[in-house]
């Protein structure tokens, strides 16, 4: 009997567990069938929020954009001066953007690309070696020049005021003429004294003298020391345009003075146009990077020069030589004023004189090669 009673209890424990597990596992078989999308979460879903860009440059400041011949990691740089100072007319166009650099404004001076620096911060400026080859032989004179020059910087009083005083020394070797006899190498030494100063905003001047000895050293006279010189004022009419007035003295026999008149344009820093007498030239950039950039350039030059030499007679005479040259070159301009070059031009209107002979030897034109390195 009490196994009976033992046996009824257990069928009702077993038909509660079935029935308490059905629901269970009915349940459980919905959940997987649902699509996990339609359930509903327990409470309001709030969306993450973006933490807001950190503003770097207050105000809505913009980087400004690369000039058209920029790149990134190299900005051009304008130059403004060039530390070269050779004597009489070849000076002229140096001298000019020394001075040019004088009115530099705040504006232009904390741009937002590099500039070189147009001088160094010793007494020592430059130092320059140029070599000139003219081609020619028989009557049509060929001429090898060779010179080479330095240049101290001093205040005077200031820096914005500098006083430039540059000694140089060079030799031009001739071959032929075959019709005339004159000396195989002639010389120079000179020491050109410049100063240069901005009287205002608008107004500044050049003022350069060079005393200087030319001659063969066979019979050397007092017709050998020269004195040559420069005066130049500029006015500054606006931030692109320049005008030049003034005076070279050459103390040449061919040309004593000539007059410095023109302007100078520079629409940007990567053109320069000097359109002046008697050394106009056009200047391009084409390329830069860190501490340097290349220009490329067309100009007009007045060559020659009087030198006192022995005649083939024995006695002391005056040697001209005079001509005009068209050039195109390249250089690369440099931190502190230095810069290489190389030149090619077309030489013409070619001349060989003397003071007390009436001999006077015409010369073809023929072509030119030059080119120099400035520390």
């Amino acid at each position: 009997m009490k196994q009976s009673h033992h046996f009824v209890a257990s069928l009702l424990l077993a038909g509660v567990l079935s029935a308490l597990a059905s629901p269970a596992h009915a349940q459980a078989q919905l959940w997987a069938q649902r699509d996990i999308g339609t359930v509903q979460r327990e409470g309001h879903f709030q969306p993450i929020e973006r933490i807001p860009a950190t503003e770097v440059f207050p105000g809505g400041y913009e980087l400004p954009p690369y000039p058209r011949t920029g790149k990134p990691g190299s900005p051009p740089v304008p130059a403004k001066l060039v530390a070269e100072n050779p004597p009489e007319l070849n000076m002229l166009s140096e001298d000019v953007e020394k001075q040019d650099a004088l009115f530099l404004t705040e504006d232009e001076v904390f741009t937002s690309r590099p500039n070189l620096k147009p001088s160094k911060d010793s007494i020592l400026q430059t130092l320059a070696i140029q070599s000139t080859w003219i081609a020619g032989s028989g009557d049509n004179i060929g001429i090898t020049e060779v010179s080479g020059s330095a240049t101290l910087g001093f205040p005077a009083p200031t820096r914005e005021s500098p006083l430039l005083i540059t000694p140089g020394y060079g030799m031009f070797f001739l071959v032929g003429p075959d019709s005339i006899q004159a000396p195989a190498t002639l010389y120079q030494a000179y020491l050109t004294t410049t100063w240069m100063s901005q009287l205002s905003p608008k107004w500044g001047t050049v003022l350069s003298v060079t005393p200087g000895v030319y001659s063969d050293f066979q019979l050397t006279n007092s017709d050998a020391f020269r004195v040559s010189g420069m005066a130049i004022m500029s006015y500054k009419s606006s931030d692109t345009l320049q005008w030049l007035l003034g005076v070279v003295y050459l103390n040449r026999d061919d040309y004593s003075i000539l007059p410095v008149a023109g302007l100078i344009w520079t629409p940007s820093d990567d053109y320069r146009l000097e359109l002046t007498f008697p050394k106009p030239r056009y200047l391009q950039l084409f390329n830069y990077g860190e501490g340097y950039e290349d220009w490329w350039y067309v100009a007009g030059e007045f060559g020659g020069g009087t030198w006192s030499v022995e005649h083939p007679l024995g006695q002391n005479d005056d040697l001209t030589l005079t001509d005009y040259r068209l050039l195109i070159g390249m250089e690369r301009k440099t931190e502190g004023g230095g810069k290489s070059f190389v030149e090619l031009g077309y030489v013409f209107g070619r001349k060989l004189e003397y003071k007390y002979d009436p001999a006077t030897l015409d010369m073809s034109d023929t072509i030119l090669l030059r080119s120099g390195w400035w520390y």
